[in-house]
């Protein structure tokens, strides 16, 4: 098995993700926010399992060693560059998850759930908990639960199957849909870092974090047909939460 034949087996689950009703629900800036308010959980998770991939994939202790493949390293330390340390709309060095909050309060959404889960966790609660902690709704907790459930298991090509078809292969896809629906709201161009921060994950993702992300994939996985099995199972089900995570939050828009 090869990325090319796992992205054919996981293509009618990702059809589902981009054609889901919860693009056409989002009719509103009110919406927006709503979306924004759960979804923002989806972007903090995307990076732990971005720095778990560090974590397994370069040298990060005080002392070091040469790394086991310094492809897959090179890989990764690109894309961690560009998501935790990007430039935003003002050309200032910012990380992805931190331009959505700023987008999100430019937008009047809500962060305060998000800002007490970032503090819990600075204290040490562990994730789940202080997801129980903050009252996040059902599908936002199942979400990072299974995210973190991959993370635990502790295979660096699961994680990176997790963190490349079940969310970066779909992004480009998923955020045009959003775009999309945004505009319609916002004729005089005023949401400008929410916009920013779309078409610039769109850019990269589908430009260049895509593409680093599947070579990263077959550089893990080699011709070991286990590994690619586990490729294909944890792709299927990152889709499929995801899926859950957008139905869940339609729900939430009724």
């Amino acid at each position: 098995m090869k990325v090319k034949e796992v992205q054919e087996r996981i293509q009618a689950a990702i059809d589902r993700l981009n054609a889901h009703d919860l693009y056409k629900d989002l009719n509103s800036i009110q919406d927006v926010k709503q979306f924004m308010e759960s979804h923002v959980f989806a972007v903090w998770d995307f990076m732990s399992l971005l720095k778990n991939l560090q974590l397994k994939l370069t040298c990060v202790s005080k002392v070091w060693l040469p790394v086991e493949n310094p492809v897959t390293a090179r890989f990764i330390n690109e894309i961690v560059h560009g998501e935790e340390t990007d430039i935003n709309e003002l050309g200032q060095p910012m990380s992805h998850f931190e331009m959505y909050l700023d987008a999100m309060r430019e937008v009047g959404a809500s962060t305060k759930k998000i800002d007490i889960f970032i503090e819990l966790i600075k204290k040490g609660t562990p994730v789940l908990e202080a997801l129980e902690e903050v009252e996040v709704p059902q599908a936002v907790y199942d979400f990072v639960s299974y995210t973190f459930e991959v993370i635990e298991r502790g295979k660096a090509h699961e994680i990176a199957a997790a963190f490349t078809f079940g969310r970066e292969d779909v992004i480009p896809e998923m955020f045009l849909e959003i775009v999309k629906e945004t505009k319609k709201q916002n004729q005089d161009n005023a949401y400008t870092k929410l916009l920013y921060y779309l078409e610039r994950h769109i850019e990269l993702d589908g430009d260049e974090h895509g593409p680093l992300s599947l070579r990263m994939i077959e550089e893990l996985c080699g011709n070991d047909p286990h590994k690619w099995q586990e490729v294909l199972d944890v792709s299927d089900q990152a889709i499929e939460i995801r899926i859950k995570l957008w139905s869940g939050i339609q729900l939430e828009l009724a």
